[in-house]
């Protein structure tokens, strides 16, 4: 009886410690697969961020204003060619944009009709007077006239005789060759064959090889920026191979021009300088320069009216409010107290970042 008791006891025993063993086994299993779920719990609330830095630089930047325009004469070098007398156009030998050199023809007109009726008439008058003149001689050698009434036939005939002299002398009654004085560009030829020209009125318009300027137009709102000598980049719109001219601002202009609603800017270029009138040019103004800190324009973003960037310090990207300067396509220029040339801001990866944030650094 005592030998079954002693078994049933060590039975229950065994089945105790075996249940034991099961249960600890259950609870090490269990405590296992829950532990990779906390501990990615764990890394959600510290997140790293991948990003690509650049080191803020202290170097010279300019910015510049970009206007379009085209080659003009300066003001004051335009040479009208002109005739005294009127005049009818024969032949026109030049045409606009052509290079003309001193002495070569550029038009053949001869007197009009009312030119040449001027001229008969003269040749009238003077021979008149010159009859006044003759019988003014005899009657005052038969004391039938005065001294004042010689005098007087005597200015006449001088007066017919310069009249006469001044209109042959024009050349109102030969063919003229009208002959350029400088070596330049034809700017506008302004009569046509046949055409019967006023007295003084202009023919051709020349313009002297290097009395050119650059006219751009620039907004309203940018007028401000500009001032007389600033430096100038001038480059042809339709011929990028060309090497850029260096000009200055000679002349910001005070009104909107109507027909382009634009403020005209005139820009002098170097004596000399080889341009087509009316050529379409692009001019790179700059309205400032300075040495400062410089930074790629990616790494600042706008915030609630400010601007901000991220510096890397111990791994973490600190958030720094900064004000911004001169700008380029590519580059701005920053302006805060706490920022040092040679400190790495984000560039990539700044959109997503949080001040504080653990980052990790892109090779």
């Amino acid at each position: 009886m005592k030998k079954t008791r002693l078994l049933v006891i060590l039975l229950v025993l065994l089945g105790s410690g075996i249940g034991l063993f099961l249960l600890l086994r259950s609870h090490r299993t269990i405590a296992a697969e829950h532990s990779p779920v906390q501990s990615a719990e764990g890394d959600e609330t510290k997140p790293v961020a991948q990003v690509e830095v650049v080191p803020i630089q202290r170097k010279s930047i300019s910015e510049k204003l970009t206007a379009y325009g085209s080659v003009v004469a300066q003001p004051g070098k335009t040479h009208f060619v002109a005739i005294s007398f009127e005049s009818r156009v024969q032949h026109i030998l030049v045409s606009p944009g052509q290079l003309v050199k001193q002495g070569d023809t550029l038009l053949e007109v001869q007197g009009s009709p009312g030119s040449l009726l001027q001229l008969h008439q003269a040749e009238g008058t003077a021979q008149e007077a010159h009859k006044e003149l003759d019988q003014a001689k005899k009657r005052f050698e038969m004391r039938l006239a005065t001294n004042q009434e010689l005098n007087q036939a005597q200015k006449a005939a001088s007066d017919a005789d310069l009249q006469l002299e001044s209109l042959k002398t024009q050349g109102v009654a030969a063919d003229n060759k009208i002959r350029s004085d400088i070596t330049g560009i034809v700017a506008k030829v302004d009569v046509e064959d046949g055409q019967v020209a006023s007295a003084g009125s202009p023919l051709v318009e020349l313009i002297a090889t290097g009395d050119i300027e650059i006219k751009l137009g620039v907004e309203p709102e940018d007028v401000a920026k500009l001032q007389p000598s600033q430096r100038v980049g001038i480059s042809l719109v339709n011929n990028a191979a060309t090497s850029e001219i260096e000009g200055t601002v000679r002349l910001v202009t005070q009104r909107v021009n109507p027909a382009d609603r634009l403020v005209d800017v005139f820009v002098s270029v170097p004596q000399g300088t080889k341009l087509l009138l009316a050529a379409y040019v692009r001019g790179e103004i700059v309205v400032a320069s300075r040495q400062t800190l410089v930074v790629p324009r990616d790494a600042v973003l706008p915030e609630d009216g400010s601007h901000t960037l991220y510096v890397v310090q111990d791994k973490r990207a600190v958030k720094k409010t900064v004000k911004i300067g001169l700008q380029t396509d590519s580059q701005v220029e920053v302006i805060g107290p706490e920022l040092h040339a040679g400190d790495q801001v984000v560039t990539v990866g700044n959109r997503e970042l949080t001040n504080e944030m653990e980052i990790r650094i892109s090779r």
